[in-house]
C-alpha cells in the first residue's frame, strides 16, 4: 500500500510496477497466492490490483472497483474501465434534479442484492428500480401464496404459485428507469452456497428476511466480507387473548465491520438458528410449549410493510449520500402507537464471535452451508466418474 499525489484512479509508473512485481514474485511463486497492491491518492480515492504468478510470470490484473464500508459513508472507487459515461436520462430528471448528475452516475454502477422479496423486500425492489439501479439480484426460494395477497405488492390471483423472484423481476424490468438494467432472480436461499456467491458480488444487501437462518448468513457476509447489509423488520403485537391488535413497529439496521451484528442487536440467537436447522421452529408442539412472547409472529399489513421498506431504502440513500458532517445512523425504529421515530449506534457486545470475524474473507461461512439439488445432482455425478475411471486404472 502507498499514496500517489494526485486524484482519482491511480495508475502505477515503472518504479511501482518494479517494486510490485519483482519483490513478491518469489513469494507468489511459492504460495500460489495472489499478491494485492493498493494506491491512494490525495483524494483519498483508492485504486487496487491484483499480481499473479502464471505461466513463468507476473501477471497484472486490475480491480474493478474499491469498496470502503466506513461508520458514516460507504465509498466506493471506480476503475475508469469500469464506469460508463452516463447519458441524462429524461425519466431521471426529478431524480438528478435532486442529487445531481455525479451521484446519479454512481448509484446507477451500484449491484444492490436483495434477501427476500416479500412484502417488504418487492417494495425496495420497486424502489430500486425507480432510482435508476443498473443490476439488481433477488435472492428468495418462496412461492406466492394466497395469503401473501394482502401484502405482496405486485401480486395478484394470477400469481398464485409462482416463485416470488419471477414476478418481482418482471415487474420491476418493466418499472426501471436504467437504459440498461440487469436483474438476476435467485430461487434459493441465501444458505444455498450459490445464492451465497450470488450475493458476495453484490455492493450492498437489504435483508428482508424474518427467519434466524437467513439472518445468520447475512451476518457473515457483513462482518467477514465488509459488505454492508441493511436489514429491516416489522413486529406487530396482537392481545392474545381477543385478538385485538394493540402496536406495532418496524426498525432497519445497517451492518457493518465495527458496528453491532445482527446477533448482538436481538435480530436473532445461536438458538434459533438451531431450532429452524433442527426443524423444531415449525414444528407445532414445538411452538405451543414456547412463550407467548417467543413465538414466530406473521401479523403485518401492508402500511406497515410500506413504512419498513421505506425506512431501509432512505437508509441506504442516506449511507450511500452522507456527507461528514452529518450524524451516523447505525439503527432507526418507528413506534406506531406512540408515532416517534429513535436512532442508536452500538457495537457488539464484548465477548461476540463476530468480532474475531471481521475481514476473514469470503470463505469464512456458517457451516451449514448447502448445495442446490443441482450442485449436488453435479457433485454426486462427478464422484461416479471419479469412481468409474479409478476402477478402470485398478483393472489396467
Amino acid at each position: 500500500m502507498h499514496s500517489h499525489p494526485g486524484s482519482g484512479w491511480q495508475d502505477l509508473s515503472q518504479t511501482d510496477v518494479a517494486a510490485e512485481r519483482d519483490v513478491v514474485a518469489y513469494q507468489a511463486q511459492g504460495t500460489g497466492k495472489p499478491f494485492l497492491g493498493m494506491t491512494v491518492g490525495t483524494d483519498g480515492y483508492w485504486s487496487a490490483r491484483f499480481w499473479s504468478w502464471q505461466s513463468g510470470g507476473m501477471r497484472l490484473q486490475w480491480c474493478s472497483k474499491v469498496r470502503v464500508a466506513r461508520q458514516r459513508r460507504y465509498q466506493i472507487d471506480w476503475h475508469p474501465s469500469s464506469m460508463r459515461p452516463y447519458n441524462p436520462n429524461p425519466m431521471l430528471r426529478r431524480t438528478v434534479d435532486t442529487w445531481g448528475i455525479a451521484v446519479q452516475a454512481r448509484i446507477g454502477h451500484l449491484r444492490i442484492g436483495i434477501v427476500g422479496v416479500g412484502s417488504v423486500g418487492a417494495i425496495a425492489a420497486e424502489a430500486l428500480a425507480r432510482i435508476g439501479i443498473s443490476e439488481i439480484v433477488l435472492i428468495d426460494p418462496d412461492r406466492i401464496e394466497l395469503h401473501n395477497l394482502d401484502r405482496f405488492l405486485f401480486g395478484t390471483r394470477r400469481c398464485i404459485g409462482r416463485l416470488k423472484v419471477d414476478v418481482v423481476k418482471s415487474h420491476i424490468a418493466a418499472h426501471s428507469t436504467s437504459e440498461s438494467v440487469r436483474i438476476r432472480a435467485i430461487p434459493h436461499g441465501i444458505e444455498y452456497e450459490m445464492a451465497y456467491r450470488e450475493a458476495l458480488d453484490c455492493d450492498l444487501l437489504l435483508s428482508c428476511v424474518d427467519r434466524p437462518v437467513p439472518r445468520d448468513v447475512l451476518n457473515y457476509i457483513a462482518i467477514a466480507s465488509g459488505i454492508p447489509v441493511i436489514d429491516a423488520g416489522v413486529a406487530v403485537d396482537v392481545d392474545p387473548m381477543n385478538r385485538t391488535f394493540e402496536s406495532a413497529r418496524w426498525r432497519s439496521h445497517l451492518v457493518i465491520p465495527g458496528s453491532a451484528c445482527l446477533r448482538c442487536t436481538g435480530q436473532y440467537s445461536s438458538s434459533d438458528v438451531v431450532a429452524e436447522l433442527d426443524g423444531s421452529l415449525d414444528s407445532p408442539s414445538y411452538i405451543m410449549n414456547l412463550p407467548e412472547e417467543l413465538r414466530p409472529q406473521n401479523q403485518n399489513v401492508f402500511p406497515f410493510s410500506l413504512g419498513c421498506a421505506s425506512m431501509q431504502v432512505n437508509l441506504m440513500v442516506r449511507y450511500l449520500l452522507a456527507q461528514q458532517w452529518w450524524p451516523p445512523i447505525q439503527r432507526q425504529e418507528y413506534r406506531f402507537v406512540a408515532g416517534e421515530a429513535k436512532r442508536t449506534t452500538a457495537r457488539c457486545q464484548e465477548h461476540c464471535v463476530f468480532r474475531e470475524r471481521i475481514g476473514l474473507g469470503s470463505e469464512e461461512m456458517p457451516m451449514y452451508m448447502k448445495a442446490t439439488p443441482k450442485q449436488r445432482r453435479g457433485m454426486w455425478l462427478f464422484q461416479k466418474m471419479k469412481l468409474r475411471v479409478g476402477n478402470l486404472l485398478m483393472r489396467r
